[in-house]
């Protein structure tokens, strides 16, 4: 036999009273929730921490949940299995919603045109707000697509800082737009072209052609 994560962890923080011991449990909505918790879940309610204890199915052994161990679980809601979440896991977690939040990328990244745009010579320079991209996008897509499919400011940011002229700027920008935000979008709306200009508008897509204006974007 050996011991799980969730066996070691709560382990650990038993004969570590003094310290908080976190688990963190990634998109735990697509988790098998018998197999990270076992038949333990009841253990994990407030009241019954250190309280109640149950024999393990295998070893026997007596095992409790302790009070300093703190159970994290992520979930994205734009993905169709939250809907399915077990209501006995639910209910034993305090839930916090985290929405897109702008300030987080209030950065502006300068770029040099290499061609007329909006009737701007060559060579112009221009700043682009990450911040307002975000905004006008989620707007977008919130009218159209609705609430739980609005895009998170993590796609405008590195190492838990916004993009900027210093850890990338504008190539890095063009990258998750061409590989990341486009894309996604265009899984919201499947087979639906229109509907993707209708969200990033004629300087990303030709509605006619129904393709990713790739020249635009380059610029």
């Amino acid at each position: 036999l050996e011991h799980g994560i969730f066996k070691e962890i709560c382990r650990q923080a038993e004969f570590d009273p003094k310290n908080r011991y976190v688990l963190l449990i990634d998109e735990i909505n697509r988790g098998n929730i018998p197999k990270i918790f076992g038949e333990l879940i009841t253990l994990i309610e407030d009241e019954k921490r250190e309280e109640y204890s149950l024999n393990l199915t295998y070893s026997k052994e007596l095992f409790t949940v302790p009070k300093n161990l703190y159970i994290i679980g992520t979930m994205n809601t734009a993905d169709q299995s939250i809907s399915q979440l077990d209501i006995a896991l639910r209910r034993r977690f305090s839930h916090k919603e985290l929405m897109p939040d702008p300030t987080k990328i209030d950065e502006k990244i300068k770029h040099k045109l290499t061609k007329d745009v909006d009737g701007n010579p060559a060579g112009t320079s221009m700043e682009i707000s990450l911040k307002s991209i975000l905004v006008n996008i989620n707007k977008k897509i919130l009218k159209n697509a609705g609430r739980e499919k609005q895009i998170g400011h993590s796609y405008f940011m590195k190492k838990g800082k916004s993009i900027s002229d210093a850890n990338g700027g504008i190539s890095l920008l063009r990258d998750r737009l061409w590989n990341k935000i486009i894309p996604l979008i265009q899984e919201y709306f499947y087979e639906d072209m229109k509907s993707v200009h209708v969200i990033l508008g004629d300087g990303f897509i030709d509605k006619n052609e129904e393709v990713v204006v790739r020249d635009n974007l380059d610029d």
